[in-house]
């Protein structure tokens, strides 16, 4: 095994190691928090510009006019749950850029080169 580098306490490895894993999947239940969060805020204000915005950056295909609003907030909020954190690492700055969620203090780990 490798070590690249260590970031947060964590040796960054290839293979990875499992503290890099265990560290990715808390790092994306908060960032599951952050988005969940958005979308209960833009279905309580009924913001249906903000619930596609936010279901994009969960689910990269959106949802075009054909949607109902509820039929995307239920949708957004099944694809959260299963959501993979490579798709996180990926999304999560955009949204943060985009003034959806806050940055967080730690990053996932392992996917820079």
């Amino acid at each position: 095994m490798k070590v690249l580098d260590v970031k947060y306490g964590i040796e960054i490895t290839r293979p990875w190691n499992p503290a890099m894993y265990d560290h990715n999947d808390k790092v994306a239940e908060l960032m599951k928090v952050e988005l969940l969060m958005k979308l209960e805020f833009a279905h309580v204000t009924e913001d249906e510009e903000l619930l596609r915005d936010v279901a994009k950056i969960i689910y990269p295909v959106g949802y075009g006019d054909g949607f109902e609003f509820e039929e995307i907030y239920v949708d957004a909020r099944k694809n959260l749950e299963q959501v993979e954190n490579w798709w996180l690492n990926q999304e999560y700055p955009y949204a943060v850029k985009k003034g959806f969620v806050p940055a967080l203090e730690q990053e996932m780990v392992g996917y820079s080169k």
